[in-house]
Formats: C-alpha cells, structure tokens, sequence
C-alpha cells in the first residue's frame, strides 16, 4: 500500500466529512442542495479500464423484461476541483389576512317583502230563492284586493308568509213579483184584511269591505341563469268586515193593505206598516255580516328585475270556508208578532229568508313587487404560509480521486430511450390564493422537468392535475385548479415539450394533498405532475427508472 494511495483515501474521508456537516443543522422542511464542479487541472495520467461488451436482463417500471448489449469502460481520474456547494432550505412565516366571501346569486334564501294589486269579480256567494211569485237572483261584480305581507325562504324552493290585505266583495241583488197574503188579523184582532207586496224591478248593490291576516305557504322555482321563474302559494286567512252597506240603485217595492169590511186600500202609511221603500233611507241601510276564514291561493311567474326585485304577474282566488250572513231573516213583506203583520223595516235582500247561505269569493289578475333582502359578503381573518427559500453557499478546494463509467449501448429493445436521470418522485407545485400564476422558483422546476422528460422516450406521458384549496364554491374551486394545471402545462410546452405527451385534469377541492397532515389550506393550492404508465390498475406512477450513463 503506497503512501500515494494513503493520502487519496483521506482526502476522500475529509470531503464526505464535509458533506455530512452541511446537513447535520436543523431545517423546518426539506432542503435542497445544488453542486457545482469545475474543474482546475489533472494532476495524474488517466487509467482506463475496458469490460468486454455483456448481455444484462432489466427490469423496467412496468416490470417488462428487456436485454441490453452494453460495452463498458471506467476512465479513473485525479483531479483538482473548486466545489460550490448551494444549500437551499424552503421555509415558511405565518401570516393573516382578510378575506371576502362573495354572496351565491343563485341562493334565493332569506327575507322578503312582498306587496300586491289585484282586480277581478267578487260575490256575496249567496242565492235568492223564489217565493210566491216573487223571484230574485244575485249578480258579482267587479271587486279590488290590495296586500302586504312579509315572508320567509328557509329553503330555496319553499316558504312561509304573513301580511294583511284589504279586499272587498259586491253583489247585485234583483227582486221581481207581487205576493198577496188574504184574511190577516190586524192588532185588534177582530178585522180581516189583505196585504200586499208589490216589487218591480228592484236592485240593489250589495258591498262589505274586509281586512285580511293571510298567512300562506309559497313556493318558487327558478332555473339556473334564467330571467324568470315559477311562484305559487295557498294558505288561510281570517277576515273582518270593516264596511257594509247596501244602495238601492233601481226599481220600487210597496206595501198596501186592503179592509174589505171598509172597503179601505191603505198605502204608505207607516203606523199602519204599509210602506213605499222606494227611496226610503231604509233601503239604503247596513248589512248584518260576520267574520270569515278565507282560504286563498295565487299562481303565476316571477320576472328578475334586478338581484334584490322581482316582479309577480298572475292570478288570485279567495273563498270563504263559513258562511257570514249573521242577519235576523224576514220575510218579504211580513212583521214580527209584536209588531204589525206588515213588513216593518227592510234590511237588504241579503236579510230576507228566501236568501241562502252567504260564501263570499273573488278571483282576478294580480300584479307584485317581491323584495329580498340578500345577505352582505361575508368578512373573515384567514391564517396562510408565506413561503420563501434560504440559499447558503459554500466554496471550497478539494482533490478527489473520481472514476467515471462510461456505457456505450449496442442494442436495447425497449421504447424508453438512452437517459442519463434517475427520476424518484416529482415534487408539488404550489400556488398563492386564488392565484393561478407560476411562480420563478416554480418555473426554474418545471425547466428541470422538461430536462428529464426530453431525455426519456415519447411513449412516456404526464398528468398535470390541478387542485385547490376548500375555500370558496366548487365550481369556483373547479375552474381555478384547471387554471393552474393549464399554467404548468404550457409552460412545459413552452419550453419544449410536445403537447401530446400531457393530460390535464381538474380535481378542485376533492383531494387533499397527501403529505398535508396538518390539514394547512395553502398545502391544497397545488398542481402535482405524475406519469402515465400502461398499467390499468395504476395509470399513474411517481416514479421514472432510468439507467444512467455514469
């Protein structure tokens, strides 16, 4: 053993000394180290040593079994060099901001104000039934509905509301005909005499105004970026009558008494009960009428206005489940016992006993203005990593023996080419928030990867899969990770690399990244590069193993 051979040996000892201790501190993640060799001189001749060319069986990635005929040759070298040494240590400062969370448009939830007009026909709901020769009937007419109310989405579809309305309901009542009754006793008891009721073409308009509290279940449906949607809603609604009246608008209706023994005719004489009510301020009186419980439903379209107004065009429907007539029923043209037998006072043909039961109900058009409140942007105070990387250099003189294996490849029946990498795994791509843009510390690894792939066979492809973090919507979150994949691939293209050897796929905020044990939102805004193998089970592999030329 010379002493040339001692000294080479400690020389060797001393550098790889010196690489342990620049790894020997502690780093919060993983470090990077970069080398560069020149070369100052040789100080001793080259030996080389030559194999005979050999038959070998390789194992590929995809366990494929291919022969290589290869002739090998060590050239073992001394030489001086200047060794720089470029530590790189990625690390990371906790910061805050504040961030915004934008409102969803499409969220119809919430509060809203909802005010209403409508027209249409309305009816006391009430018949005339015919007596005697006397006959009648009942027409509606034209009626008005105006409503407040405020309501509630618990859901985007469904509903509850309360308000008030002031409606009203008219009807024209029409009576027709004579009737006699013969052989009456008056109040003495003692004569006979004949009344009579006379009616010619008498009609009046019948009116009762309510004031609603409806309380409904709505519903709408809207679909996505269109202008318009369906709205629909039912419910009860006690009412109470605020106004009532009656006005004779046409016609005469009397009253006259006949005395054979006298041979007496009395007519329009009050104290005897026979009266003209044409005209008579009694014909122009109040109806007797009670509370109703209206079941009610509209029906129509909601036109978007803007994103807080919608216009309401449809139609209305209202019906009284009771009936509301609370009237003393007379007959017509006849008193009480304790009065005259003649007909007292008239109250309105909706008094008379020959009128049924009162259901007042309206439908119509109806025309609203629905308000909703939409909720202010969410604020919030957002904990991030702001990354940056700590470079150290070393420069030192160092001899070293160095033996380089050159291999000279005759035959190789595989598709992968000649490389000279050995490729483990490759490293994520991180991004800011909501930020699609290539870093340069992310653009000076994506050119180290074009390097590998251009020395690797075409048949060899990448995923460039793009992902984000759980902030935010989906679909946001969709299109933001398929940002970031575009970015990374036409950069790679950029710098070279053939288009057709990159998939791109979008995950959004699926998948978390698997080495983000703490659950930290900036290690989901990544973009992570694997290759494409042809094994089904495994399409993609982190993984390239390439022999190397040294």
């Amino acid at each position: 053993m010379n002493k040339k051979f001692l000294a080479a040996t400690f020389r060797r000892l001393l550098v790889c000394l010196t690489f342990l201790s620049l790894f020997a501190f502690p780093m919060r993640s993983q470090v990077q180290t970069e080398r560069h060799v020149s070369p100052a001189s040789k100080v001793s001749d080259v030996r080389h040593v030559e194999l005979t060319p050999s038959r070998e069986v390789v194992h590929l990635v995809d366990d494929r079994l291919d022969t290589i005929v290869r002739t090998v040759k060590h050239d073992i070298s001394h030489y001086t060099d200047t060794l720089t040494t470029v530590v790189m240590t990625p690390d990371s400062t906790l910061q805050h901001r504040v961030e915004t969370l934008p409102v969803d448009s499409q969220d119809r939830r919430g509060h809203y104000i909802e005010a209403y007009l409508g027209l249409g026909y309305g009816t006391m709901g009430y018949e005339l039934k015919k007596v005697g020769e006397i006959d009648g009937h009942v027409n509606g007419s034209f009626s008005a509905l105006l409503q407040f109310q405020y309501a509630y989405f618990f859901h985007k579809n469904v509903g509850i509301g309360v308000g008030l309305w002031v409606s009203n309901y008219t009807s024209h009542a029409h009576l027709e005909g004579s009737k006699e009754w013969s052989d009456q006793t008056d109040t003495d008891s003692e004569l006979k005499y004949t009344h009579h009721t006379d009616i010619k073409e008498w009609r009046e308009r019948e009116t009762v105004h309510n004031l609603g509290i409806p309380v409904s279940l709505q519903f709408q449906a809207w679909k996505p970026g269109k202008k318009a949607g369906f709205f629909t809603d039912f419910g009860v609604a006690p009412s109470f009558q605020v106004g009532k009246k009656y006005k004779l608008l046409d016609g005469t209706l009397e009253h006259t008494a006949h005395y054979p023994n006298w041979n007496l005719d009395l007519s329009n004489m009050h104290e005897f009960g026979t009266r003209d009510y044409t005209g008579d301020d009694d014909a122009k009186g109040k109806m007797n009428v009670k509370y109703s419980i209206a079941v009610f439903a509209d029906l129509g379209v909601l036109f978007k206005v803007t994103p807080q107004v919608d216009i309401f065009l449809g139609g209305y429907f209202t019906y009284s489940a009771n009936d509301v007539n609370n009237s003393d029923k007379r007959e017509l043209g006849w008193g009480s016992d304790k009065e005259y037998a003649f007909m007292d006072r008239y109250e309105s043909a909706y008094s008379l006993t020959n009128a049924g039961k009162s259901r007042p109900w309206e439908a119509g058009l109806k025309l609203g203005v629905h308000w909703r409140k939409i909720r202010k942007p969410e604020r919030r105070d957002v904990e991030y990593y702001d990354y940056f990387t700590r470079r150290d250099t070393t420069v030192s003189l160092v001899e070293r023996y160095d033996t380089v294996t050159v291999e000279h490849i005759d035959t190789i029946l595989s598709p992968i080419k000649k490389a000279a990498v050995k490729v483990e795994k490759f490293n994520k791509i991180y991004f800011d928030f909501d930020s699609s843009v290539l870093t340069e510390e992310s653009k000076t690894y994506l050119r180290s990867i074009n390097e590998v792939l251009s020395e690797v066979s075409d048949t060899v492809r990448i995923s460039i899969q793009g992902h984000a973090s759980k902030e935010g919507l989906r679909k946001h979150n969709e299109a933001l990770a398929r940002r970031r994949a575009e970015a990374v691939a036409n950069y790679l293209v950029e710098q070279g690399l053939s288009r057709k050897r990159i998939e791109v796929i979008s995950f959004g905020s699926l998948v978390e990244n698997d080495e983000n044990v703490n659950h930290e939102l900036p290690l989901d805004r990544r973009v992570e590069v694997k290759v494409i193998t042809d094994d089904k089970q495994n399409k993609y592999s982190n993984k390239i193993v390439i022999k190397s030329k040294k």
